[in-house]
């Protein structure tokens, strides 16, 4: 049943929004390339730990920032709200920025202090709220959120439900594939001190979406991606010479959502 439901929700946009229908199938090709392609990248990784260690060695003393209330806040407020909502959400929770990438990205915004993040993916808005609220400590910058949001029903309810609406003023959000709003978007802001995918996990979406933000990211200024295990994209950043890459493989300890579960993402400091 869910399949037809799929397809009945995927064929009405065709009369209201058509390149939004174009979009879609776009991404599914995609999908389908990525799933006949060969075996996956063996990553040499490390752990959370070891991955911090060799932050600080880069852009700074670590420690203080991950023992700041703000943070602290962020994850028991977004774990109560992932509670709340998981038996009447649209969404899948898988969909959820897991709590490491989470408080990567609150750290490295608190390293960086920047004044542009650009952000692909976004649900519920997981990665954000913790984006925005270090922009809120830092005082400072801005984020750009690129995302299709997933095609279920009622989705609009939760569509970035975990960014507080006292954050809301530093957010811009735009709706749409970063195959196509991506390129738009760094040309207004011209430059980027961080940048985040967590959109369309396949190679060709992830290797463009590197190479469109790697000209653009000011230098110290760093990447990051989820699920980097699933093709050899990340791995292609090396070539560009970046100061610091490292796969991390590690398992939560503090859930957002769910169980601990394991969790791979890549960072890159250019």
């Amino acid at each position: 049943m869910q399949p037809l439901r799929s397809l009945g929700l995927l064929l009405s946009l065709l009369p209201r929004r058509p390149q939004e229908f174009h979009d879609r199938l776009a991404g599914y090709a995609d999908l389908g390339v990525q799933r006949l392609s060969g075996e996956p990248p063996a990553y040499e990784t490390v752990t959370w730990e070891q991955a911090l260690r060799d932050l600080e060695r880069h852009l700074g003393r670590v420690a203080g920032i991950l023992e700041e209330p703000a943070l602290e806040e962020t994850e028991e407020s977004t774990r109560r709200l992932l509670g709340r909502i998981r038996a009447e959400d649209a969404f899948s929770p898988r969909w959820a920025a897991d709590s490491r990438l989470a408080r990567l990205c609150y750290v490295l915004c608190r390293l960086i202090s920047p004044s542009v993040v650009v952000e692909t993916g976004v649900a519920y808005g997981v990665s954000s709220a913790f984006i925005l609220r270090a922009m809120e400590e830092n005082g400072r910058g801005t984020l750009y959120s690129v995302d299709l949001p997933p095609l279920r029903r009622e989705y609009e309810r939760f569509w970035g439900i975990a960014v507080p609406e006292a954050l809301r003023g530093r957010w811009k959000l735009y709706r749409g594939p970063s195959a196509r709003l991506l390129p738009q978007l760094l040309e207004e802001t011209r430059t980027a001190d961080l940048f985040v995918h967590d959109s369309l996990h396949t190679f060709k979406n992830m290797r463009r979406e590197f190479d469109q933000v790697w000209p653009h990211l000011r230098a110290g200024g760093a990447l990051v991606a989820d699920d980097v295990e699933r093709n050899g994209a990340f791995g292609e950043l090396q070539r560009k010479n970046p100061a610091l890459w490292r796969v991390v493989r590690d398992r939560e300890e503090s859930p957002l959502h769910g169980k601990a579960a394991p969790v791979v993402f890549g960072l890159a400091v250019k």
